[in-house]
C-alpha cells in the first residue's frame, strides 16, 4: 500500500504548494512512483505539474467526487514531465462541490469513500496530496485518507505559530476518526542563514516545538529565488537545474521522508 501523505496548513502563504510539487519531484527523482492529488481549488500544483493544462477541463477532482456512476482518481489521473508522477488537478468548480457536499457525510468521507474501490492506487509508492488554507471540507476529506500530514512553516514569518495550536488540535480531532494519521513533521521553509532575524526565529521556532513535543525535519528548506523562477515557468526546481540549492534541500528533504515513513512502517 502507498503511503498517502498530506501537505496542510490553515494559513496561506506557507510553501504548501511549493512543498507538494517538489517533494513529488524529490521522490521521483529517488525512484519512486507518486500520485498526486490536488485538492486546492486554486490548483496552483496542477498548474506547475500537469503537462496538458486542458486536461483538467474534464479530468479533475470535482468531476470524480460528484460522477454518479462511481468516479475513480486513478481513472482521471493526467500525465505530468516525469514518467513516475501522475496528478489528479483540480478545477475552481471544485468550491461549488463543496457548498453542495458541506455537512454531508461525502463532506468529510468523500475522498475515503473512493478510496476504498479504486485498486489501481495501490501500484504506487506515494499519494501526495495539496489542500487549501483552511480547516474546510478539501483538508478533512485528505486527513480522513492520510497516514501523515506535512506542516510547511517558513521561518521568516513572526506569525508563523498563530494557528498552529489550532491546526494541531484539528489534527487530533479527525484521528478519532482516522486512527492511522500521525503528524509526520514540521518543515521549516524560506530559511536564509546570512540574515539574523531568520536565525533568530527558527531558533524560537525550534525551541518551541521541542518543549511542545512536536516532531521536526531536520531538513530546512533555504529561500531561493530559482524556486520561484520554476513556478513561473510551471517547473518543480528539479525540472529548472538539479544543481540549484532548492534542488538539494528538497532531494534531503524527500529522501528523509521516506526514511521517516519506513521507519514509521517497521516500527
Amino acid at each position: 500500500m502507498p503511503y498517502i501523505i498530506t501537505i496542510a496548513t490553515q494559513k496561506g502563504g506557507v510553501g504548501k504548494t511549493t512543498t507538494t510539487v517538489n517533494m513529488a519531484a524529490g521522490l521521483a527523482e529517488l525512484g519512486k512512483k507518486v500520485f498526486v492529488i490536488d485538492a486546492d481549488a486554486q490548483a496552483n500544483t496542477s498548474k506547475i505539474l500537469l503537462q496538458q493544462m486542458e486536461l483538467r477541463e474534464t479530468r479533475n477532482v470535482p468531476e470524480v467526487l460528484s460522477d454518479p456512476n462511481g468516479g475513480l482518481f486513478s481513472a482521471a489521473a493526467c500525465p505530468t514531465n516525469y514518467p513516475n508522477i501522475m496528478i489528479v488537478p483540480n478545477h475552481i468548480k471544485c468550491l461549488l462541490w463543496e457548498e453542495q457536499v458541506r455537512g454531508s457525510v461525502d463532506g468529510i468521507l468523500g475522498f475515503k469513500r473512493i478510496f476504498h474501490k479504486d485498486e489501481a492506487l495501490q501500484e504506487y509508492d506515494y499519494i501526495v496530496l495539496d489542500t487549501p488554507p483552511n480547516l474546510g471540507v478539501m483538508i478533512n476529506n485528505a486527513l480522513m485518507i492520510s497516514n501523515y500530514v506535512i506542516i510547511p512553516v517558513p521561518i521568516p514569518d513572526q506569525f508563523a505559530l498563530d494557528g498552529f495550536a489550532t491546526f494541531v488540535s484539528h489534527i487530533g480531532k479527525i484521528r478519532n476518526q482516522n486512527t492511522e494519521l500521525k503528524l509526520l513533521g514540521v518543515l521549516l521553509t524560506k530559511y536564509d542563514a546570512r540574515a539574523t532575524t531568520y536565525k533568530n526565529n527558527r531558533v524560537i521556532i525550534e525551541n518551541t516545538f521541542k518543549s511542545q513535543r512536536i516532531p521536526m525535519f531536520e531538513s530546512v528548506i533555504r529561500t531561493n529565488v530559482d524556486i520561484d523562477r520554476a513556478h513561473q515557468k510551471r517547473k518543480t526546481i528539479f525540472e529548472l537545474d538539479k544543481k540549484k540549492p532548492g534542488a538539494q534541500d528538497y532531494l534531503a528533504f524527500s529522501r528523509e521522508v521516506i526514511r521517516m515513513c519506513d521507519g514509521q512502517k517497521e516500527a
